[in-house]
């Protein structure tokens, strides 16, 4: 029986550590085998980055096509995000006065109607009294445009405004809209909104926390700042939103007044609705008042209602907007126009209105990722 005594046997760590050191030594001596190896390892993170965005872009296209199909269901969901962002604070302040949020949710949807319902029963009847009136004072417009299309001689001899409009004007109405313009199902869509609202005011938070459930218990917590900040946004973009189109529509029709122009409140009116379309819904409310001053007052007026229209586009851009909005929709106004064109192109009118505030809030939520990759 032999009296040598056994070595003890290193343990893993102890012998990957070992094999480092060696490959070091080697690597400091310059051998050949202890190189690091190519192995394509940008190649293959750069292939799976691909996959993941083809997933994306396929789950993308199901929600779309989906979408589409659920239309009548679907809109009235994302239309009633915004007179909910619009009416929290006051939902909120009820409810901190010991006003029960179900109650409070009735009380404020019940008197938004009625504030709604009151200004449309001023408005309408006014502006149905110079609808007339307005559609007369377009058709003087187009045929002085006609009569000046045709002295210029850049087109062909009897080419009319209208010739013009449809060759050239994009086509912004897209498949959602055209489920909207049956009655029956604006009138479902319009009573679903009604009801969504109120369970958008009463149970928010409990709705969004049933949908976090969903997910790991790690993730609930990132994912609930992500949507308290989303929320934030989208109400803040709102509530802002509605002083720009307001502050527009008033110092429009203002300065229309001072100038003389007919049809203040019709043309002020469209001002109002066209500034929820960024650029887009501004320039053609803009041009119909042009045109109502030009057929109206000549050049010369109409030439001053333009000068109008750009001093008030303007202060808005520059001063109200910055003030009312701040940091809200992180996006520069080359990045407004490209997804208000591209939303026209998908939805029509409904995606120009719906493209900025989805766009700020994507733009909120990769902030919210980058903050947290970073840290």
């Amino acid at each position: 029986m032999s009296n040598t005594r056994r070595k003890p046997r290193a343990s893993v760590a102890d012998r990957d550590v070992a094999a480092q050191d060696a490959v070091a030594g080697d690597r400091r001596r310059g051998l050949p085998w202890a190189r690091p190896r190519e192995d394509g390892s940008s190649l293959v993170r750069v292939g799976r980055y691909a996959w993941a965005l083809l997933g994306v872009a396929g789950v993308l296209v199901l929600a779309w096509l989906l979408a589409s199909r659920l239309a009548v269901v679907v809109v009235p969901l994302l239309l009633a995000l915004f007179p909910a962002a619009l009416l929290s604070p006051v939902v909120n302040w009820l409810h901190r006065h010991r006003v029960p949020r179900p109650l409070a949710a009735v009380v404020a949807v019940v008197a938004a109607v009625a504030v709604v319902g009151g200004v449309f029963a001023l408005l309408v009847p006014a502006f149905m009294a110079q609808l007339p009136a307005l559609s007369e004072a377009l058709a003087n417009a187009g045929n002085r445009l006609n009569t000046l299309i045709n002295q210029l001689g850049l087109f062909r001899t009897g080419t009319t405004v209208g010739d013009l409009i449809r060759q050239h004007a994009p086509k912004i109405v897209g498949p959602i809209d055209a489920a909207l313009i049956s009655g029956l199902n604006f009138l479902v869509g319009l009573v679903l909104a009604i009801v969504v609202l109120v369970c958008y005011l009463s149970g928010g938070r409990r709705i969004v926390n049933t949908g976090l459930a969903l997910l790991p218990a790690r993730r609930r917590g990132p994912a609930h700042e992500l949507a308290e900040r989303v929320w934030d946004t989208l109400g803040s973009y709102t509530r802002a939103l509605f002083l720009v189109a307001l502050f527009d529509a008033v110092l429009v029709g203002l300065g229309l007044w001072l100038f003389g122009v007919p049809l203040v409140l019709p043309l002020a009116v469209l001002i109002f609705f066209g500034a929820f379309v960024p650029y887009i819904g501004a320039f053609v409310a803009g041009l119909l008042a042009v045109l109502v001053a030009f057929a109206d007052g000549g050049v010369p007026i109409a030439l001053g209602v333009l000068a109008l229209l750009i001093v008030v586009q303007q202060i808005e851009g520059n001063v109200v907007q910055p003030l009312l909005m701040g940091k809200v929709t992180q996006l520069s106004a080359f990045t407004v126009i490209i997804v208000v064109a591209i939303g026209a192109t998908l939805l029509g009118v409904l995606g120009a209105v719906l493209a900025v505030p989805t766009a700020a809030c994507l733009a909120r939520a990769l902030t919210f990722v980058r903050e947290r990759t970073v840290a």
